[in-house]
């Protein structure tokens, strides 16, 4: 039996089983989960919210798809946004640190990229912020495989990243 619903059907059972490892070991470090999704649309912030007994970890996701959402939820200016492109590294880092701050959230995951259009399909970035250290950052190119699989692999990647955080 599976420890997810929602997202069960789509998900590889090694995704789950890494978000369901990542959780417990939150809850048992007393350490909460923030969210800031582009491309994703939320489906990390489900997925961490769709396993049972562990879910109490995640404090909130910020969907913020457009840049007045990065801008007016997460504090990413406009004007760098502007000068570096919604899906660059810096974004990315700004979207985690200010899921962080805006958060009750110890540990913060930011992702944006290009799930199927934009400049290099499969193109996205992830940081993921915690308080006291140096945002962690990753670019992956994960080729025009679609926009449901790019975001299966963003959430492969973005549990990577939690893991290594904590």
């Amino acid at each position: 039996m599976k420890d997810t619903e929602t997202l069960s059907p789509v998900l590889p059972d090694e995704i789950e089983t890494a978000a369901g490892r990542l959780l417990e070991k939150a809850c048992e470090r007393d350490i909460m989960f923030a969210t800031a999704e582009s491309c994703t649309g939320g489906m990390l912030a489900s997925l961490l919210t769709d396993v049972k007994g562990v879910a109490h970890a995640f404090d909130r996701g910020f969907v913020t798809y457009t840049n007045e959402a990065k801008n007016e939820l997460l504090g990413v200016p406009l004007d760098l946004i502007e000068a570096k492109g919604a899906v660059s590294r810096e974004v990315a880092i700004a979207m985690a640190d200010g899921a962080l701050e805006r958060s009750r959230a110890n540990l913060a995951l930011s992702v944006t990229g290009f799930a199927d259009s934009g400049d290099e399909p499969g193109l996205v970035h992830f940081a993921c912020a915690r308080a006291g250290r140096r945002t962690a950052h990753r670019e992956e190119h994960f080729g025009p495989i679609g926009r449901g699989a790019t975001r299966v692999q963003c959430m492969r990647v973005a549990i990577e990243m939690m893991t290594e955080m904590l």
